[in-house]
């Protein structure tokens, strides 16, 4: 199995270095890391659930789980999925990063939930709301400048916050500028799923110009994430950038295919 697993890293490396494209020391360390784990095959899952594919991954690369700004591993960012999960026609998607936007509507967090949120199921009021290109039923969009170089988050047509494209650019880099894809194979659900992971792919360099043009074709979404909690404080998990599964390859400007598609029996 060692022979076999020696001769896929350097059929990948070839190829890589064929086109001039020098692996990082994070990839190179991942890789064999991720070939020991892809050769024992199946592998129960170790939590229930859509977070247990990532969770799995990086317990068994004994990558400690954080909520950093900067990439998982060796500041490079792991991104697991489920290989139906990436399908082109795929509507699944997962996270980029967290970023408020500067709200220009003059209203404290409370207030904002009063004014755009709703009623739950729990009776709280809150704002969980998906922003995308097109105004959504609960009235929001975004709304991209060009000349100015912002990206505006719209409530029934009006201004009520923003990015800069530089801010979203710098956060990009700070968490995704180098990034590995992993799918896998699945099989069972719930607490008895199992995964072979067995892809890799590796994205480098995003492009804000992409992102843009992301957002323009409704892949890439914002959801916002807060309520009042029963003392009468907002409680904001966090405005999360997120995007189509099957689009991630088009953030990037360089995306190489390091471990092939494998057919297993």
């Amino acid at each position: 199995m060692k022979k076999v697993t020696h001769c896929i890293i350097a059929f990948s490396l070839f190829f890589a270095f064929a086109r001039g494209e020098e692996q990082s020391p994070a990839v190179r360390i991942f890789l064999e890391k991720f070939d020991q784990l892809s050769a024992r095959g199946f592998v129960p899952t170790l939590r229930s659930g859509s977070t247990g594919i990532g969770y799995t991954l990086e317990t068994l690369l004994e990558i400690e789980e954080n909520n950093s700004p900067l990439g998982d591993f060796m500041g490079m960012e792991l991104k697991a999925h489920r290989e139906e999960d990436f399908d082109a026609g795929g509507n699944k998607k997962m996270n980029l990063f967290l970023k408020e936007p500067v709200w220009i509507d003059d209203l404290k967090h409370s207030e904002r939930i009063q004014k755009y949120g709703y009623v739950d199921d729990n009776g709280r009021t809150a704002l969980y709301s998906t922003v995308q290109i097109k105004e959504n039923s609960h009235g929001f969009r975004f709304r991209i400048d060009p000349v100015g170089q912002r990206v505006f988050i719209q409530f029934r047509g009006e201004d009520v916050g923003f990015w800069t494209f530089k801010v979203l650019e710098d956060r990009l880099r700070e968490k995704h500028s180098e990034a590995v894809f992993i799918a896998a194979r699945t099989r069972g659900t719930g607490k008895n799923e199992e995964f072979h992971y067995y892809g890799v792919q590796w994205c480098r360099d995003p492009s804000i110009g992409a992102f843009i043009n992301l957002i323009r074709a409704g892949d890439v979404v914002l959801e916002l994430r807060m309520h009042i909690k029963e003392s009468g404080s907002a409680r904001n998990h966090g405005s999360a950038f997120r995007i189509r599964q099957s689009r991630i390859p088009g953030l990037y400007q360089a995306t190489t295919r390091l471990r092939p598609v494998l057919k297993l029996p």
